[in-house]
């Protein structure tokens, strides 16, 4: 209960402007691979491989380190929790054209272009999350909110079955 309120209280804030955000020029290869650190310490975690491949090692972009943990953290733990046991998540990153790019992809049950489309509607918890009644289904929102804020675009898609890549776009000035 207590994290569906928080939720709930991020949400709002995210959709008023009410949220302070402290931008920060940083090192994106860097906090991306502390975060991996971070997410793979976590006891519930330690069994779980998260990738990384970036094309420089060092990429700098000015970012609210605790927006952006949230938002990355939302999309590599629903990865491990709806990927199943197995499922693999790979952190890419690479600068193209004025363009920051994220990609982070799994390798579990896939989603099609239907649920995809969904993805980031507050409260869809997609097909086949029944037995898993932990999540609020505001946790993509959430992601994608704090994304936007930072002047990023995210998108989805997937193939059933083979997995699913989340791919954030922020403009580099």
């Amino acid at each position: 209960m207590e994290a569906l309120i928080d939720d709930l209280k991020l949400t709002y804030q995210l959709e008023n402007s009410l949220l302070p955000v402290n931008r920060e020029r940083q090192n994106m290869v860097r906090f991306l691979k502390e975060l991996a650190i971070d997410i793979l310490n976590t006891p519930e975690y330690e069994d779980r491989v998260i990738g990384f491949d970036s094309t420089e090692d060092a990429i700098f972009y000015s970012f609210d380190s605790k927006l952006l943990t949230r938002a990355f953290r939302n999309l590599i733990i629903n990865a491990f929790v709806h990927g199943g046991e197995t499922a693999k998540v790979t952190l890419r990153v690479s600068c193209i054209d004025g363009a920051l790019l994220i990609q982070a992809a799994d390798n579990g049950k896939g989603i099609g272009p239907e649920e995809a489309g969904h993805l980031f509607d507050r409260y869809y918890r997609g097909s086949g999350t029944g037995e898993k009644p932990e999540g609020t289904g505001l946790g993509l929102a959430i992601a994608k909110s704090i994304i936007e804020l930072h002047g990023g675009t995210i998108s989805a898609y997937g193939t059933p079955g083979a997995g699913t890549v989340f791919s954030i776009e922020f403009p580099v000035s």
